[in-house]
């Protein structure tokens, strides 16, 4: 399964779901209101009313339930526990959208990270107590433990989303390196268009200043 679009998909899918809310909503409104203004007795305008009114929520109910089952869906493939934080969820939502890929791989490296700890009674808690650490708890050899077996698998979501936004980080990385030699004043004097090529010239030998390095650090430093 191809999981290089799947935020993708899912943005437009609920985006599908709330035009659909919208459309739905504005066919209900439009209708009752034409209903009551043709319909002369009181009392069919009350049903008529009534009947919107109930029809308007099971639109709202069935499509708020079809938006938090993608939501579901889409928190299990990338291993987002919802109950646990919903905000993680939004704010990896609001990350892809501005495009900022590191900070992603950032959040499902910790994610993975709390994800692959062994299950050692005396190994690291992690500031989670499951219970009271015992002196007198046996420990477990990893290598006669059941729990570490069959670990080769499948690439998961979260793995393979993290390999993609280290690919477009690093497209953004070049882009942005390759912007700065090309503006960069010591590169344009000595007639290089590489650092590289400038390390290779007599150019720090012949633009060497004392203190250089100090001057990188405040005095609180």
């Amino acid at each position: 399964m191809d999981y290089s679009s799947e935020y993708d998909r899912f943005i437009n899918r609920i985006y599908r779901l709330n035009l659909t809310l919208i459309g739905n909503s504005i066919i209900i409104i439009s209708s009752s209101s034409i209903l009551i203004y043709l319909l002369e007795e009181l009392n069919f305008r009350i049903l008529t009313i009534l009947l919107s009114i109930v029809i308007f929520g099971l639109n709202f109910t069935i499509i708020k339930n079809k938006k938090n089952n993608s939501i579901q869906d889409f928190a299990e493939r990338f291993e987002i526990d919802l109950e646990r934080d919903y905000s993680e969820f939004e704010n990896t939502i609001a990350l892809y959208k501005k495009g900022e890929f590191e900070k992603i791989e950032a959040a499902f490296t910790n994610k993975k990270h709390r994800r692959s700890r062994g299950f050692d009674e005396k190994g690291l808690t992690g500031g989670v107590l499951s219970q009271s650490l015992d002196k007198e708890n046996q420990r477990i050899d990893a290598m006669k433990n059941n729990d570490y077996d069959d670990l080769s698998q499948e690439i998961t979501a979260g793995e393979s989303l993290i390999r993609e936004a280290d690919q477009k980080y690093a497209e953004i990385s070049e882009k942005r390196w390759n912007e700065s030699e090309s503006k960069d004043k010591d590169l344009i004097e000595a007639g290089v268009e590489k650092l590289g090529d400038l390390v290779k010239t007599d150019w720090f030998e012949h633009n060497a200043k004392d203190g250089a390095v100090k001057e990188l650090y405040s005095d609180d430093d």
